[in-house]
């Protein structure tokens, strides 16, 4: 992407039009273009609409410089009218910031509007059953989870990828909502305090899904106490009959949940043993093959013996979550077990992918918290008598507490990897540190200034036998 206005606009469209979060990295990154990015600008009628506006600005910029210096001087005007399209280029971004100020209005009249629609649709479908999912990580494996279990008796519809925001939703109840859904899936996003109600607002769950709450977009949210208000907006704004589905695991949850839960009812799910959790797990067994694990499940109905393709132990909590919501709304155990067996592993999220020469590549470049960091290093750690790699350029938005979070991975990395390797950036000195003190021999921690440098050195790096687990893909926007 040479094209710097090209590269500014993406830049733009990467922070969401954020405009004080595009200028601060814009002015870091020294207005510099994006050599290789991750993805591709998306011409939508927004990014054109800015491109037009900007162009306005600068041909009023155009007609201000002919009527003080062009009129009187020619010179002059051809001087400073080809230093402003210099700037323009090079700096394109003011321009951008300033056309997305003048286009506010209209954007939020049309957001509003398509809410507004949204809503009103949605309200149309009283035997709809919404499930909503929140929480600083594991949304997406869930949300797939429900949907496979689900499917064996309704029609499912799901939110995809990352669309979670209120927009996005509204969206996908437009263009794909009709009578012949039964089950609707919803992951809900949020960066700041007031997300998640917006969107109960649009639609309202029937279950809502907590699965746990980090430090993820602390740079945003500013403190941990906004992020547990924001993430529990999903169960203080829901009619008093919805059902709770909360991630017994997680420790902020467990802790703050009774703030909030206003007398609905409430369920557990969880993979560690906690007196919470509606369903036990025993028997549990890893195929360091990259095959899956096994275990049994034993509660409320007799699932017993399950397999699935996932190599998190998560995955279990997950199912009895599934499980849990199943039963609610009436599937027998046999369905349930269909379902399950059904489940397929979800792309970048502790993917198990074969190489060459018997190396094991565990994809999880879309994980990009500290819980599922740990989660990473603990599947790492099932993989008895095999060289084990890590590859990682550390988490981003962990605000205020990028070097605890990120020597915490190298503390933990250091009892389970045998070779580390970091690509550079503010985040991993910190996981040296980490690795180093706890007793990582240097030698085994290799350092690259870039993705795209780690991933061509990686060959000479592994040999037969060898697991290989990347974790997270920085955005371009983090770069």
């Amino acid at each position: 992407m040479k094209n710097k206005i090209k590269s500014q606009l993406y830049l733009l469209q990467l922070e969401n039009y954020d405009i004080a979060r595009f200028l601060k990295i814009l002015l870091k990154r020294k207005f510099k273009v994006f050599d290789q990015p991750r993805q591709e600008l998306i011409w939508t009628g927004k990014i054109l609409a800015i491109c037009f506006i900007s162009a306005g600005l600068f041909l009023l910029l155009t007609v201000f410089i002919w009527n003080t210096a062009g009129r009187e001087n020619l010179f002059w005007f051809c001087a400073l009218f080809a230093v402003a399209v210099l700037l323009s280029y090079n700096f394109f971004g003011f321009l951008a910031a300033l056309a997305v100020l003048i286009l506010w209005p209209a954007d939020l009249a049309a957001k509003e509007f398509i809410l507004f629609l949204a809503k009103n649709k949605a309200n149309k479908y009283s035997n709809l059953t919404v499930i909503g999912i929140t929480g600083s990580y594991g949304k997406t494996t869930i949300k797939e989870v429900l949907a496979g279990i689900l499917a064996e008796k309704f029609k499912v519809l799901k939110s995809e990828e990352n669309k979670n925001t209120a927009l996005g939703i509204a969206r996908l109840i437009l263009n794909e909502l009709d009578e012949s859904v039964d089950v609707l899936i919803l992951e809900m996003g949020a960066y700041r305090r007031g997300d998640i109600k917006k969107l109960c607002r649009i639609i309202q769950p029937n279950f809502s899904v907590l699965t746990g709450i980090n430090e993820s977009h602390l740079e945003r949210f500013g403190s941990l106490e906004n992020t547990v208000k924001a993430k529990f907006e999903i169960i203080a704004n829901v009619n008093k009959d919805a059902k709770i589905i909360l991630n017994a695991d997680d420790e902020r949850v467990v802790k703050n949940y009774q703030r909030f839960l206003g007398g609905r009812q409430t369920f557990f799910y969880g993979a560690a043993y906690n007196y919470l959790r509606d369903y036990q797990i025993s028997n549990r067994k890893f195929f360091t093959d990259g095959s899956g694990q096994s275990a049994e499940l034993s509660g409320l109905a007799p699932i017993g013996l399950i397999k699935t393709p996932f190599l998190g132990e998560y995955i279990f909590g997950d199912i009895i979550a599934g499980i849990i919501i199943a039963r609610e709304l009436g599937l027998t155990v046999e369905q349930i077990r269909r379902g399950i067996s059904r489940l397929k592993p979800i792309e970048h999220r502790l993917q198990s992918i074969k190489g060459k020469n018997d190396v094991l590549v565990i994809d999880d470049s879309y994980n990009g918290n500290s819980n599922g960091v740990k989660e990473a290093i603990k599947t790492l750690a099932n993989f008895k008598n095999r060289r084990k790699i890590y590859i990682t350029p550390g988490l981003v938005e962990t605000g205020g507490k990028i070097k605890e979070a990120h020597y915490n991975i190298g503390k933990q990395l250091s009892k389970v990897a045998d070779k580390v390797i970091l690509i550079k950036n503010s985040a991993t000195p910190h996981i040296e540190q980490g690795l180093l003190e706890n007793g990582f021999d240097k030698k085994n921690i290799i350092c690259f200034d870039g993705a795209a440098s780690a991933h061509a050195g990686i060959k000479n790096i592994t040999k037969a036998g060898d697991v290989v687990l990347f974790q997270n893909d920085w955005p371009d926007n983090y770069l």
